[in-house]
């Protein structure tokens, strides 16, 4: 049988070479226990052990229910990460976010949140002699309080 080797990018992925040891690099990144993990797909820990000393190997049918959950299955199965339609950009970002923990995560998804333009601006100004600034302001503003001219 003739083996095709491939150079692969990510270091994490290279180290890993078997489907058990993606496997359980999947369930670490995602933070589960064996236990968690084994009874998100249905199956037992005895299983898990299984499949992660590469001793057995996960059914197509734990695959999908894992894949609910954030693991890339593309990645378990062949070693390669499902990032086949991503510009060098965002791959470089996804692959970045993947190695954050959990609170670096959070920040990075509040820095997008925040940088997003709001579809729907709710602020109205109005009035003849002064005015009112209602809703919500996320952009800098300057008023002017001198004293009206009268002309």
């Amino acid at each position: 049988m003739v083996q095709k080797t491939e150079t692969v990018n990510d270091e994490s992925a290279a180290k890993c070479t078997n489907i058990g040891d993606r496997l359980r690099e999947e369930r670490t990144r995602l933070g589960y226990s064996q236990i968690a993990f084994a009874a998100l797909g249905g199956a037992s820990k005895g299983s898990q052990l299984a499949w992660e000393k590469g001793a057995a190997y996960p059914n197509a049918e734990f695959l999908q229910f894992v894949a609910h959950f954030g693991v890339d299955v593309l990645y378990v199965v062949t070693g390669r990460r499902g990032e086949a339609d991503l510009s060098v950009e965002e791959a470089a970002v996804l692959g970045g976010y993947r190695k954050l923990d959990e609170r670096g995560r959070v920040g990075v998804l509040a820095l997008i949140s925040g940088l997003q333009p709001d579809a729907n601006p709710r602020v109205r100004v109005k009035g003849d002699i002064g005015q009112v600034v209602h809703g919500d302001v996320r952009s800098p503003v300057t008023i002017d309080m001198s004293k009206k001219k009268r002309g």
